[in-house]
């Protein structure tokens, strides 16, 4: 008995202070309804280009209207469980994302789901555009991020108790995260990287920066996938991932990176509708398939229409001081680039435990380096959970799906 009651203690001094929650059978998503809101979606009109900036870059009250959307989307119970959930359900169903990973219509697919969740967010609120979340920025060490705070997205470590999604269930279980490995500072996956922005854009056909032909340097679903890893929980599972609200931001981002490829493919002569690689992985990413929202196929997530009606970026602009970066990101003067470490400490470096902390973290990140190797096949998932049986049946499934 004192082996349980040790794990006991463990358990209350690890897990953060909040009451687990469970999402019982009739709180689950029907896929009869999600198609439903999709198609509804699809038909609603557009309200209006989308200006998207990155979050840290509004003012609180231009980012306090989106989570307010978001946050009504997540209480709005006229679709079973509620409208956000039922929406995100999309990306979670094997019978319809089935051309949304591993392919060249990875881009296109999450385009058209980006625009069609901002259409649902307009819903509540109809000037709205979505903010990214450019992960490039933030900083060494993921405590020292400000994107973690209440005022931004919640806690990154345990069940979200701080920020806008505190106290969020999901179909799955309680919204958690799981950023940080317990006693150490070390994280699994990474964000993004200039240099990774850099090489895509240095590359001038979608084949190039997709599954499966691409380098590993240049492939931006293999990026995007680290990101996913760092943040864990929820987001760290292709089943669960949309269900946390990072995830839209996240890709909100991809897309605008996306967006920055295709206008340099058309000032080279390129059109991205003539551009779909031979080389597409399966049927499901040909040209011509089914994207299975609405009556669109793969091809259609490419077309200028995007870029000529829906999508402007503004991306975080060359600093030269501060005052130019927002309240929660400051200029690192040597990259002319706002960074967002704004919470790290005055004396974080020289002391005794932070050489200690330094030397757990590098022998951690070395035992962890087999998940982040591009070369190895957990990679092509969001990390190892990927080659492990699905956590739980969709409804209506009658089985089990494994990656």
């Amino acid at each position: 008995m004192q082996w349980s009651l040790c794990l006991a203690i463990v358990l209350v001094l690890t897990l953060p202070a909040a009451d687990l929650q469970f999402a019982g059978l009739a709180d689950q998503p029907q896929i009869k309804d999600s198609l439903r809101l999709a198609n509804i979606l699809m038909n609603r009109p557009i309200e209006g280009p989308s200006l998207r900036k990155d979050c840290r870059m509004l003012n609180a009250t231009d980012f306090q209207r989106i989570i307010s959307a978001v946050n009504a989307a997540k209480a709005d119970t006229r679709i079973r469980p509620n409208v956000h959930d039922a929406f995100s359900y999309l990306h979670a169903h094997p019978d319809v994302n089935k051309g949304a990973h591993l392919g060249p219509s990875f881009l296109p697919y999450h385009r058209v789901f980006i625009f069609l969740y901002e259409k649902l967010l307009r819903i509540y609120d109809r000037n709205i555009s979505l903010c990214f979340w450019d992960s490039s920025a933030e900083p060494e060490k993921m405590t020292w991020s400000a994107l973690w705070t209440p005022e931004l997205f919640g806690n990154v470590q345990g069940l979200v108790s701080t920020g806008f999604a505190k106290g969020w269930v999901t179909p799955l279980r309680a919204l958690d995260r799981q950023g940080m490995l317990y006693w150490t500072c070390a994280t699994q996956g990474r964000p993004m990287t200039d240099d990774d922005v850099k090489v895509v854009l240095s590359k001038k056909r979608l084949g190039e920066i997709s599954m499966p032909a691409a380098e590993v340097n240049a492939n931006v679903e293999l990026m995007h996938n680290y990101v996913h890893t760092y943040v864990g929980g929820i987001m760290g599972q292709v089943q669960t991932a949309a269900y946390d609200p990072i995830f839209w931001f996240h890709h909100t981002f991809i897309d605008c990176l996306y967006e920055k490829f295709q206008r340099r493919q058309r000032e080279l002569g390129i059109d991205p509708m003539r551009d779909w690689p031979v080389e597409h992985a399966d049927d499901a990413h040909g040209p011509f398939a089914p994207m299975r929202l609405g009556s669109l196929r793969n091809i259609d997530g490419a077309q200028e229409f995007f870029s000529r009606e829906i999508v402007r970026c503004e991306h975080i602009p060359p600093c030269t001081n501060d005052t130019e970066c927002g309240e929660y990101m400051r200029c690192d003067k040597a990259r002319q680039k706002c960074v967002s470490d704004t919470l790290r400490p005055a004396m974080e470096l020289g002391t005794m435990w932070s050489s200690v902390e330094n030397l757990l973290t590098s022998m951690l990140r070395g035992r962890l380096s087999s998940q982040n190797d591009p070369l190895q096949a957990s990679s092509f998932g969001f990390g190892m959970v990927f080659q492990q049986p699905e956590l739980f049946a969709f409804s209506g499934s009658g089985n089990t799906k494994k990656m």
